[in-house]
């Protein structure tokens, strides 16, 4: 994530992975980005996290790598992959490079929106391309912003963590600067923890007027990870870039 919003500290690194656990969804979506990637072929995972999708592809043959802004995810990353297979990088993944190219470079789980400006974002495109191999692939998965930017009041909804805790989190809005403010409170047997974090939504039109700034084109879009078509109802996206050769 990028170093100047890493708002996943120890406290929400610990429970990362019990409020994203490996699914269904995780694994559609570790073959999805398979399927662009040929056999043995490299992938980048830009906000790497604690390397949900990142290990498993490591596990598949894949040379993977991954840029993370927080060390306490990093942390919770080596756990998961206590050989290695996994190689990271700690930096802000809008602007930290490994020098190297790419098959397949990836943005899941919202993680584009962590970029809290739209030069931020831009500039996390334009990383994405010059780490991208000639017929590279950029996927971004990310909440179709609509239903959020028509909030008036804050909304508050309950996430169940374990048998003894559970996280309330309360959502407002700032729609003239597309920024989306979530507070995070942990209920368990301590004192009560509340983290907060900023992220900026972008509707997809925008996001594929970033990317073609930086250099790429829509290759394709989809509802989610298992190719359904995306219409005006979806909720999210899974959209895939190539380089604009043309640029």
């Amino acid at each position: 994530m990028a170093l100047d919003n890493a708002f996943y500290d120890d406290t929400l690194a610990s429970v990362y992975d019990q409020m994203y656990p490996l699914d269904g969804d995780t694994v559609q979506a570790i073959d999805f980005i398979g399927e662009l990637a040929p056999p043995g072929g490299r992938i980048l995972e830009l906000g790497v996290g604690t390397g949900r999708i990142a290990v498993p592809l490591a596990e598949l043959g894949y040379d993977v790598h991954g840029i993370e802004g927080s060390t306490a995810m990093l942390t919770k990353l080596k756990e998961r992959d206590p050989d290695g297979k996994v190689t990271t990088h700690l930096g802000d993944f809008t602007e930290a490079t490994t020098g190297e190219q790419f098959d397949v470079v990836t943005l899941v789980l919202n993680t584009f929106y962590v970029a809290i400006t739209k030069e931020q974002q831009l500039s996390c495109l334009r990383n994405a391309r010059g780490q991208l191999r000639g017929g590279g692939k950029l996927i971004i998965e990310a909440f179709d912003p609509a239903p959020y930017h028509d909030m008036k009041k804050p909304e508050v909804s309950v996430r169940h963590l374990s048998e003894r805790a559970i996280m309330l989190d309360t959502l407002t809005v700032d729609r003239s600067k597309q920024l989306m403010v979530a507070t995070h409170t942990i209920l368990s047997a301590g004192s009560p923890e509340t983290k907060r974090h900023v992220i900026r939504y972008a509707f997809p039109a925008e996001i594929d007027l970033l990317a073609q700034l930086a250099g790429l084109r829509l290759a394709g879009r989809w509802a989610g990870w298992t190719k359904l078509p995306y219409t005006s109802a979806s909720l999210r996206h899974v959209s895939v870039y190539e380089p604009d050769q043309d640029v």
